[in-house]
């Protein structure tokens, strides 16, 4: 049995360093560009619910390789002869599969195949909209996975729906953090905060004794990052109307920069994105002491490196995957 969790594509060793916080790795695996980790695991508790960079978890009982005569009733098989614990005396149940490569069956076809055989052997309703377990069948090239997944809906899902609006995840803000090495203490701030979603990460890992600013050209969304705040019991965040362009008018000195600025598709010209990266990197500058640090997300790494004032060094890049877009994370150091 293992205990497989999901993020961003490209976040993968960062999600491996904190499942080893919790559990030893003997034996992980990891699927690059895939944003799977997995770690041999009889079970979890509610500690990893706690999770910040995963998404999903489900936990595995077998492994199989698929013949090429008669796929299906191998997984029938296969999923009869294993223990299912969580299906005695359950409500309901439903059977989701996942497929990856080319198969001469459907993804419907494995979940009422299993779903059929399931509710024979345990009689267990079905219902395919709140089930009360969820069995996983993951079919990957010529190998299956069948296994249970522990989280109803993604651990990412922390905040209210208004700081999720947009194309930045929890996930992600987190990994920025990570990547920056923010640490509790530290002034933090978060430039292009639109609905708040770095902001709050930063003040919900790093605590109240972090001053956590964010700053916003639009009202509206200002006032809804603000709702998301007082709702989420992270009060002490700092939220102002600011230009990004012209940092210094609007904060003061920060130890870490967080920043998720428009990847210059709705900018026209590049010219425009490649003043919007020059400006905000030059007040970036001034706000850092020497060793702060500034984490953010380019979709144009030419434009970013030539906008990049002397002063700053490159610490740290690498491409990630959000919403079907790769932009890299750039972690830069004052010097």
């Amino acid at each position: 049995m293992w205990l497989e969790a999901t993020t961003h594509p490209g976040l993968e060793d960062l999600l491996l360093e904190e499942l080893s916080a919790l559990y030893p790795n003997e034996g992980a695996e990891v699927d690059a560009r895939k944003g799977r980790v997995r770690i041999p695991r009889a079970g979890v508790g509610e500690e990893a619910l706690g999770l910040r960079l995963a998404h999903h978890l489900v936990l595995f009982r077998a492994r199989l390789v698929l013949p090429r005569e008669d796929p299906l009733g191998a997984l029938e098989r296969a999923a009869l002869a294993l223990p299912w614990p969580e299906l005695e005396g359950a409500e309901s149940f439903r059977v989701e599969a996942r497929r990856e490569g080319e198969h001469p069956f459907t993804s419907p076809e494995v979940e009422r195949r299993i779903g059929e055989a399931l509710h024979r052997a345990y009689g267990v309703p079905v219902d395919l909209k709140r089930p009360a377990v969820r069995v996983r069948v993951d079919v990957r090239g010529e190998e299956a996975f069948l296994g249970v997944q522990l989280t109803e809906r993604p651990l990412s899902r922390r905040f209210p729906k208004a700081a999720l609006r947009g194309s930045l995840t929890p996930v992600l803000a987190q990994a920025l953090l990570r990547l920056a090495d923010a640490r509790p203490g530290m002034r933090v701030l978060d430039p292009f905060t639109g609905s708040g979603t770095i902001a709050l990460e930063a003040a919900s890992t790093l605590g109240p004794t972090s001053p956590v600013y964010a700053g916003d050209l639009d009202e509206k969304r200002l006032e809804l990052a603000r709702e998301a705040a007082l709702a989420s019991g992270l009060s002490w965040i700092r939220f102002l109307r600011a230009d990004a362009r012209h940092l210094p008018r609007f904060f003061p000195e920060v130890d870490r920069i967080l920043a998720n600025p428009p990847y210059g598709l709705r900018l026209g010209r590049k010219e425009g994105l490649f003043r919007l990266y020059r400006d905000f990197l030059r007040g970036a500058l001034a706000l850092l002491p020497p060793g702060g640090r500034v984490a953010l997300l380019a979709l144009r790494p030419a434009l970013l490196k030539r906008a990049l004032p002397p002063g700053f060094a490159l610490r740290h890049a690498r491409v990630v995957e959000q919403g079907g877009v790769y932009p890299r994370v750039f972690v830069l150091e004052k010097l």
